[in-house]
């Protein structure tokens, strides 16, 4: 029997997501997700998949109860290659680029492959999937409720539908902003890294322009990019005045921004393509 008085549905849907829009970007967002998912529809774990490769990645998964039962079930998902075998995540990569969200239902209770039903969705009564374009791509969000013969009701699936556009994109942006923090992170991680993405983003620049600012931005000293070069302090000097010169800076400090200021504009601009 379902906990109708439990399902909130606001007038204003804005009321609802504004706590989730709060967190895009930080590690509270999967949890705020679940917790609105919940207060919607029941929900007691959830699972975002990014569905334009070759298979489903799972970005993100969270659990009611604190565990690790959505991203464990997920990571089985994937790697044992159930995704072939559920009928809504095939509807939903069958899509293309469909313009509007589109919720898709898995009855679990009639599924003849008893493998998917018991490996994949034990101790679960029913499963939902939320699908849709974003600017980080065609995204899935798996919805699932606890317990057996526990199903969504008419109620909380509408309600849920009210909000999918803007929840989808809400999941989207942050989904999108979490890959530019990761990319930005292993673009700084060591030197190799630094100077491999600054080739990326800076190939106009001459080569030994490149390894001084690529040292720079690792935290070299002068001296240590002199001795790391085999050249002269003077020869080190020269380099990053004319690379100043090339990006219009005049610290170091101006050369850090413009570095990660290039990364991220560089992963806005592949992500919209």
């Amino acid at each position: 029997m379902l906990n109708e008085p439990s399902i909130c549905r606001p007038t204003d849907p804005g009321v609802l997501l504004r706590p989730l829009i709060e967190l895009i970007g930080e590690s509270g967002f999967r949890g705020e997700l679940l917790k609105l998912l919940n207060r919607t529809c029941g929900a007691d774990h959830c699972a975002i998949f990014s569905i334009d490769g070759l298979s489903p990645t799972e970005l993100a998964a969270a659990s009611l109860d604190g565990t690790d039962a959505a991203h464990l079930g997920a990571g089985i998902y994937v790697r044992g290659q159930f995704w072939r075998r559920d009928p809504t995540m095939s509807a939903a990569r069958e899509l293309g680029h469909s313009e509007s969200p589109n919720l898709f239902r898995l009855d679990i209770a009639a599924l003849q492959d008893t493998a998917l039903r018991e490996i994949v969705y034990p101790g679960i009564g029913d499963r939902l999937l939320l699908t849709g374009p974003t600017r980080m791509g065609r995204l899935a969000l798996s919805i699932l409720k606890s317990g057996g013969g526990n199903r969504f009701g008419g109620a909380e699936m509408t309600a849920l539908t009210q909000i999918s556009l803007m929840l989808l994109t809400i999941v989207g942006k942050h989904a999108r902003t979490v890959g530019q923090q990761q990319g930005l992170l292993r673009a700084l991680r060591s030197l190799k890294d630094i100077e491999s993405s600054f080739a990326c983003i800076a190939k106009q620049i001459p080569r030994r322009e490149s390894e001084v600012c690529a040292r720079y931005i690792f935290g070299m000293s002068s001296a240590g990019i002199a001795l790391d070069l085999s050249i002269g302090e003077e020869t080190v000097a020269t380099y990053r005045k004319r690379l100043y010169e090339r990006l219009g800076i005049c610290t170091q400090r101006e050369m850090f921004v413009w570095y990660v200021s290039s990364l991220l504009k560089a992963s806005a601009d592949q992500t919209a393509h």
